[in-house]
């Protein structure tokens, strides 16, 4: 829940509309309130001038005896008993009903010494108690009074109440613009900051990660996440064509000296064997020994100048369409019986549907034929080879070349391909086997992996872009 930015704002912005909703439906709530005191406090009003119209007829009455002020006090006490039955609910609710019995229970005395007083027939005042009259209007005055108090009170307090509400719009606003803006900061402006710094870095040649929490799940998270990954591959990638640069400026400097020796050693070769062929016959055991060494060793370095040149050369072959298995197959008659031979069992599964692959078949038999070579080497005391070519998942023919040496030492791994590095002894390779392969493999757009664990074998993987469907359209 709420992983994602969008998920964030979409919960943020609902709140603040379900706020402001119910703000606004308060506002409304105590608007109508308001105007339902104020109807209230319009009926109490009325009820108040009732009663003092009620103490003003009373003073006529009590004080000159004026039957016309009666019969209008009787009137204005039937009304003012009519408009507080009307009311009675309100002021029950508002004042109590202790209060409001008291209230009636004056009002019903009050009511009934009038009434007494206009029925008799002389008019004489003397039947009733005027001092509790008069007590008793006095309560009823004080009672609308209060009444009267109470309810403006209400009404202030509650005009007060809605004069808060734009502070509260103003609150909640605010609140939310500090949550956006601390997400925004947070979860937007830190992350991109901290993108645009590594992209610097990226761009000085500088490959670390960015640091981050890996639980968050939302999208700047998820950008910084294939960053993370595009800054790894960049870094592969730089390391690839750091040794292919190492590799061209040695294949230019081997050039150089391959040809330079090329001219020596041939001079070297035809004399050995020019005065061999002089003296054939005429030459005791151990100078013809000696010559037939300098013939051997012409001929070895003969073969190092030549994979000098190999490494070296950097002419674009034509390429084809090719066939992974008949790469394979013609590659493995140059080999099979020399593998065979020195007691090596060798294991071949190709996949029937195997895609094809665009290479130059020279080039591709070289690798194949490097790469078999070291296999054999790395047993001579027998063992086996497995080859498995079958299509990778992701767009690419996968060729493996398992076997069953001693296998390579961890911090060895990351030089083979360098020029010039060997792991065989001294005399059995010059380290250009596998340099070749590499920037040959490199030619055809493909890669190399090596997995190798000591006392249980090598296993070298070659990648290949395939030919498919889509690339052919």
């Amino acid at each position: 829940m709420l992983q994602t930015i969008r998920s964030k704002l979409i919960f943020a912005s609902c709140v603040a509309l379900f706020s402001i909703c119910a703000l606004t439906g308060l506002n409304l709530w105590s608007l109508s309130y308001v105007n339902e005191l104020m109807i209230l406090s319009e009926s109490f009003g009325d009820l108040t001038n009732n009663i003092l119209e009620m103490r003003r007829f009373e003073k006529n009455v009590l004080l000159y005896y004026d039957r016309e002020s009666l019969r209008e006090l009787i009137v204005y006490v039937e009304r003012t008993d009519k408009l507080t039955g009307e009311l009675s609910e309100d002021i029950i609710r508002i004042i109590g009903m202790n209060r409001y019995s008291e209230f009636r229970e004056n009002l019903t005395g009050y009511h009934d010494k009038i009434k007494c007083c206009l029925e008799s027939r002389t008019g004489s005042l003397n039947e009733i108690n005027q001092d509790l009259m008069r007590l008793q209007g006095k309560a009823m005055v004080d009672f609308a009074n209060e009444l009267v108090n109470i309810k403006r009170t209400k009404i202030h307090k509650t005009i007060y109440r809605i004069s808060m509400l734009p502070f509260a719009f103003l609150g909640i606003f605010i609140l939310l613009m500090v949550l956006v803006i601390t997400l925004v900061s947070k979860r937007l402006i830190s992350p991109l900051r901290a993108l645009q710094r590594k992209t610097i870095q990226v761009g000085r040649g500088e490959f670390k990660p960015i640091s981050f929490k890996e639980s968050y799940k939302d999208e700047i998270s998820g950008f910084i996440r294939a960053f993370n990954l595009m800054a790894m591959e960049l870094e592969t990638n730089q390391e690839n064509l750091v040794q292919a640069r190492k590799m061209a400026a040695l294949g230019t400097f081997t050039a150089g000296i391959a040809h330079e020796l090329n001219n020596p050693i041939n001079n070297i070769s035809l004399t050995a064997e020019a005065f061999l062929n002089e003296y054939f016959g005429k030459l005791d055991a151990g100078a013809d020994e000696m010559l037939q060494d300098i013939i051997a060793q012409v001929e070895r370095a003969n073969d190092i100048v030549r994979n000098l040149l190999d490494f070296s050369r950097t002419q674009e072959s034509s390429f084809s369409e090719l066939d992974v298995a008949e790469v394979i197959q013609s590659t493995l008659k140059l080999i099979r019986n020399q593998i065979k031979l020195s007691g090596i069992k060798l294991d071949i599964q190709i996949s029937s549907d195997l895609p094809g692959i665009k290479g130059n078949m020279r080039s591709l038999q070289q690798i194949f034929l490097n790469l078999l070579i070291n296999a054999h080497h790395a047993m001579p005391d027998g063992g086996s080879i497995h080859i498995k070519a079958y299509s990778d998942p992701v767009d690419f023919v996968r060729i493996d070349i398992v076997d069953t040496g001693p296998g390579i030492k961890p911090e060895s791994i990351e030089h083979i391909f360098e020029p010039f590095y060997t792991t065989k002894g001294i005399g059995k390779g010059v380290g250009l086997g596998l340099s070749v392969t590499y920037s040959l493999i490199k030619t055809h757009g493909g890669y190399i992996k090596v997995d190798s664990e000591l006392g249980r074998g090598t296993t070298i993987s070659v990648f290949f872009p395939a030919i498919t469907n889509d690339r052919n359209q």
